[in-house]
């Protein structure tokens, strides 16, 4: 016998299959709210890690800054420091410069100084020598022609008596004239002599004096330098 279903009975299958789909609806809701979830949470941990990255990254990039910043505080005191050797290292090579200076100075003084004082002598002797060699002619081979033994008697400071006594008056006037002639010349010759001997004496002086100072010099320099 057939079953015969009323309007309510219709209702109650229509409200239940409604039900059905609304509780399949919200379980699919929740899934994909949870599935959903899930994605953020994963999204949230690589931009975490991704932070955290870009942070070390950033924490490195602040170190080397930090250290550049100290290398670069530190290179003016290490520049300051070399240009304080290499000042050192010049003075030091200055100071050595002028020693080498000074001693070959020293040298070259003394050896000059021995030099002049050993040649000084012989060349006097010989100047003498050559200037008695080429003497001026006594003028009074000139005005005596005929007692050339005579000219040669004054010459060599030799006159005899014994010559003079059969000369005239005039004869002997003339040879005092040249004598008294070469009495002046020779006082010219001495006093040229003699400025040349007091020059000579000047530069002596000047050059012990050198000398003297240098040798001083010397002394404290070898009592500053240690002894090795």
């Amino acid at each position: 016998m057939p079953r015969h279903v009323g309007k309510t009975g219709t209702r109650d299958i229509l409200a239940e299959q409604f039900r059905e789909q609304e509780a399949q609806k919200n379980e699919r809701q929740k899934w994909e709210a949870s599935l959903s979830s899930q994605l953020q949470s994963g999204t949230n941990l690589q931009t975490c890690s991704v932070n955290d990255s870009g942070s070390d990254k950033d924490g490195d990039a602040d170190d080397s800054k930090t250290e550049t910043s100290l290398d670069t505080r530190w290179s003016p005191m290490s520049k300051q420091s070399s240009s304080y050797s290499d000042t050192d290292t010049t003075e030091e090579d200055s100071e050595s410069s002028d020693d080498m200076d000074f001693l070959t100075r020293q040298k070259k003084l003394q050896a000059e100084a021995k030099m002049a004082l050993a040649v000084a002598k012989p060349m006097a002797k010989m100047q003498v020598e050559v200037e008695k060699q080429n003497g001026k002619k006594s003028p009074v081979a000139d005005l005596l022609p005929h007692v050339p033994h005579v000219s040669e008697c004054l010459m060599k400071r030799s006159l005899k008596p014994t010559d003079l006594r059969d000369m005239t008056t005039g004869q002997l006037q003339v040879i005092v004239n040249g004598l008294h002639s070469q009495i002046e010349s020779l006082n010219e010759e001495l006093v040229q002599l003699l400025l040349i001997r007091d020059e000579l004496h000047t530069e002596q002086d000047a050059t012990l004096a050198d000398i003297e100072v240098l040798t001083r010099h010397q002394k404290r320099m070898a009592e500053k330098t240690p002894a090795k």
